[in-house]
């Protein structure tokens, strides 16, 4: 994926994303709420806990209502994001515990080394160029005997989307990411130094009233096809449109007239390989907060 994604443009479209981001979002905060719901089988009690790719900050908030003394980081890549994310924090009073917050890149993050008992991302990785390489910065930050946790989509993410711009417009095909599959998946998380590796999967099936109505909520997620190197314009012209319409309608329709679209949801939890200095001091990341 590392020639399809081009930075600076996912920050400019998740940017332009922030204001409306949360009434198409629904989707992300169901896998939220899964994601958070593997917590529970973990026996975990982190102080300082990093969200990367806080977006609007729900599973940011999530983190923070079930681990209620811990410092929560939240970073995200777009500084509108973020900004939106540290004004749905509450004020705090002196004793209570704190909230930070940075811009920062997924695969290069502005903290030191072992800073945090818990690092999590909710369906960020898929919008960075290498997959592995944030999963070694999850890692690299990640105190010894803390726990990484992350999901991302799955290959089977928007497979009739796919399949109508292969029999439509076979050029456009590249504007849908090629997302992961749960092996590839494991199989990069376990050559990064961590042990106790589990994954696994959810599939969403979701309707809408037609074919525009799932690419207006792509757009308002901020999944511009901008966002992939070699496209310029919008997600697709009013021609395109019209085919992909048509042969949607056709083909993916259910007797409701409603069409549908999947989604497949991947979860990772790995812990720090190394437990030898589990007794030791933390150590306290520099952030901008």
């Amino acid at each position: 994926m590392e020639e399809l994604i081009n930075v600076n443009k996912v920050r400019h479209a998740f940017s332009g994303a922030v204001k409306n981001y949360d009434k198409h979002a629904e989707l992300q905060r169901e896998v939220g709420r899964r994601l958070l719901a593997h917590l529970e089988f973990t026996k975990i009690n982190p102080e300082n806990i990093l969200d990367i790719g806080c977006g609007t900050g729900f599973f940011t908030r999530l983190l923070a209502g079930k681990y209620k003394k811990a410092h929560i980081h939240a970073t995200d890549i777009s500084e509108s994001m973020v900004c939106h994310t540290k004004a749905q924090h509450p004020k705090r009073l002196p004793w209570q515990r704190k909230y930070h917050h940075s811009v920062g890149d997924a695969i290069a993050l502005p903290f030191k080394d072992a800073s945090f008992d818990l690092v999590t991302s909710n369906l960020t990785i898929q919008w960075v160029p290498e997959a592995q390489a944030m999963m070694k910065e999850m890692r690299r930050v990640l105190k010894p005997g803390g726990l990484m946790l992350f999901s991302t989509f799955g290959r089977r993410t928007l497979v009739e989307l796919k399949q109508t711009l292969a029999h439509v417009s076979p050029e456009h095909t590249s504007s849908v990411l090629p997302f992961a599959d749960v092996m590839s998946l494991g199989n990069s998380l376990g050559e990064c130094a961590v042990e106790g590796l589990v994954t696994d999967a959810d599939l969403f099936t979701l309707t809408y009233p037609n074919a525009l109505s799932l690419m207006q909520e792509l757009k308002g997620l901020g999944a511009s096809s901008k966002a992939i190197k070699g496209r310029s314009g919008g997600l697709y012209g009013r021609a395109l449109l019209r085919h992909i319409e048509a042969y949607y309608t056709e083909h993916f329709q259910h007797d409701n007239g409603k069409v549908y679209a999947t989604f497949e949801a991947l979860y990772a939890q790995a812990w720090h390989k190394d437990y030898s200095y589990k007794d030791k001091k933390n150590v306290i990341p520099i952030v901008c907060s």
